[in-house]
């Protein structure tokens, strides 16, 4: 990564470009006076002192004196992690705080479309935040499907969901004996095969039960994702696939 990258990342999380060349100039040197600072960075001194406590505030940086000299010396960036990891729970407890409002206040069904491969990754992980069985139907073998399930995302997500004991069952339309025995091997999961009465000719939608929520994704260009919250639809979509399920032969690892 270069201090490029490092710039834009800080700037994603509140942090000003000029504190972050700042910081980065200070972990150069073991100490440095903000007269230093001010030629390095090509800053007005009085600015390299306002960032300086800025830096301060955020435990990135502490002054003390050196031969006579106030200078400042940078300190790790362990607490920037720290920080954002307090404001992910504090995001986390926001966000079970108003799905528990909402749950209370309204039993209508919620019904939106969201567009494209980043949102279809986003769901996917987010599918391991409601910590319950995870029911996928109608998964088949097209190449957008295996374009997007790609081996580095897969075995991420299958981590993340083995981690927190989550149990995976697909059914698939259809797809080589082989690799749902592979499938099969991975912690948590099991696959098998739809019969062919529910078989499609045309591969063209996924369906994807998870908590209260249900995901209808369209393999067509540009890729489209109905999400359904609602608990008894998601109930009677379970309901469902577990007497597919029943019916569905069973396949030896």
């Amino acid at each position: 990564m270069s201090e490029e990258d490092v710039i834009k990342t800080f700037e994603s999380i509140g942090i000003p470009s000029a504190q972050t060349k700042v910081y980065l100039e200070l972990l150069k040197n073991s100490y440095s006076t903000a007269t230093v600072l001010a030629k390095k960075t090509k800053m007005h001194r009085a600015n390299v002192y306002d960032t300086l406590e800025k830096l301060k505030e955020k435990n990135l940086v502490y002054s003390t004196n050196k031969e006579g000299r106030g200078v400042f010396v940078a300190l790790s960036a362990d607490a920037l992690l720290q920080t954002q990891k307090e404001k992910l729970e504090n995001l986390k407890s926001a966000v079970t705080f108003i799905e528990k409002v909402h749950a209370t206040t309204s039993k209508t069904p919620k019904v939106y479309v969201v567009e494209g491969v980043n949102a279809l990754k986003n769901i996917l992980f987010g599918l391991l935040e409601h910590e319950t069985p995870i029911w996928i139907y109608g998964l088949a073998e097209k190449e957008e499907i295996m374009k997007f399930l790609n081996e580095r995302i897969m075995n991420t997500f299958h981590l993340e969901r083995i981690k927190k004991r989550i149990l995976l069952k697909c059914l698939f339309y259809n797809y080589p004996l082989e690799k749902i025995k592979d499938f099969n091997k991975i912690k948590l999961a099991e696959a098998r095969i739809l019969p062919k009465t529910h078989q499609a000719r045309s591969y063209q939608i996924s369906q994807i039960v998870c908590g209260n929520n249900l995901y209808l994704t369209m393999w067509i260009q540009p890729i489209y994702t109905i999400v359904i919250e609602n608990e008894l639809i998601a109930k009677e979509y379970i309901d469902f696939y577990s007497f597919i399920w029943d019916h569905c032969e069973e396949i030896k690892k």
